[in-house]
């Protein structure tokens, strides 16, 4: 008896370092994707410069080894290049690759439909590609962001946060859908240590400590990067003059139309006719041929030339 209350437990028993709790993580997630046959999509989300983008590429490149020599062809931020990047993986047949969406919500489906339309996207290529089973991450500031559909695809939601530029800090949630049940089930990942095939003690991954990808990795991201923001940059400036010249002909428009109106109501009997009451009948047929505008134009002419002459008629009987 004594002898057994003399061995080092601590050394016989050792608690699991972070490091082999981290391999057993990412070994658990490979094991999906590769042996039983599972597909990931994976919400990033966080407030701006937290590392969403970055944490989202370290899981990618650990995750997939053909990652990092194909990022810009798999860190997308259109529609059109994510469907490039699926049909790739088709055409090559690799299993198991990564795929990140950045920015979600500010490429060419930029309205509010945006995830709506990105999430029939991936349902449809998720489909085309499931034998492959890929992995996908989005990349966003606000989980509420994503509609309903792209929820209910969702395998995981991970909140990021930062404190340093060493880290970012994840609380990895997966999440499950229940028919029955509205809402989400979340939790964190567990795992069950074994000792000669008996379960023993319990642990919780309840935060994620992950650190910036290989600087090489990290160059290569940055300059796609850039190279979308400067892009997405011209584009707005292009989408705000143009906003300015539809709000300008829009004034024109309305300045014309009251000229206009103006014009019919001095040469009223032009554009007019009596009835046998002899009430004033204006024709908007007249209106559209002599000033060349659409039909709609003409009855809003005739509608502001009937108003002008009812407040005067309405003035003239108060002063009798």
């Amino acid at each position: 008896m004594n002898k057994f209350f003399e061995i080092d437990f601590e050394n016989a028993y050792p608690k699991p370092t972070p490091e082999r709790i981290a391999q057993a993580y990412f070994n658990r997630i490979w094991r999906k994707l590769h042996v039983e046959n599972f597909s990931f999509l994976i919400v990033f989300y966080g407030l701006h410069r937290v590392g969403k983008s970055l944490s989202a590429v370290s899981f990618a490149h650990i995750l997939d080894p053909t990652f990092a020599p194909n990022l810009e062809d798999r860190v997308v931020y259109t529609s059109k290049a994510l469907i490039k990047a699926f049909r790739d993986i088709r055409k090559k047949k690799l299993k198991g690759c990564a795929v990140i969406v950045d920015e979600a919500g500010t490429g060419d489906l930029s309205s509010q439909r945006w995830y709506e339309d990105m999430a029939k996207i991936v349902s449809a290529n998720l489909q085309s590609v499931g034998y492959l089973n890929p992995f996908i991450g989005f990349v966003t500031q606000n989980f509420s962001f994503i509609n309903a559909t792209a929820r209910k695809l969702s395998s995981g939601v991970f909140e990021v946060s930062r404190s340093n530029n060493r880290y970012s800090t994840i609380k990895p949630f997966w999440v499950q859908n229940n028919p029955w049940v509205s809402g989400n089930y979340r939790n964190y990942p567990v795992f069950c240590e074994n000792r000669n095939g008996i379960p023993s003690n319990v642990y919780k991954i309840n935060r994620i400590k992950i650190g910036m990808p290989p600087m090489e990795i990290r160059k290569i991201y940055n300059d796609h990067s850039q190279r979308y923001k400067d892009k997405f940059l011209s584009d707005s400036e292009e989408e705000i003059e143009l906003m300015e010249n539809v709000k300008t002909q829009k004034n024109v428009l309305v300045s014309g139309i009251n000229t206009i109106a103006e014009d019919v109501e001095k040469n009223i009997e032009d554009y007019s006719r009596k009835d046998n009451k002899g009430n004033v009948i204006i024709n908007p047929e007249l209106i559209r041929h002599e000033h060349t505008i659409t039909y709609r134009d003409a009855k809003l002419v005739k509608a502001l030339v009937e108003k002008k002459i009812h407040i005067k008629q309405k003035e003239s009987d108060s002063d009798n």
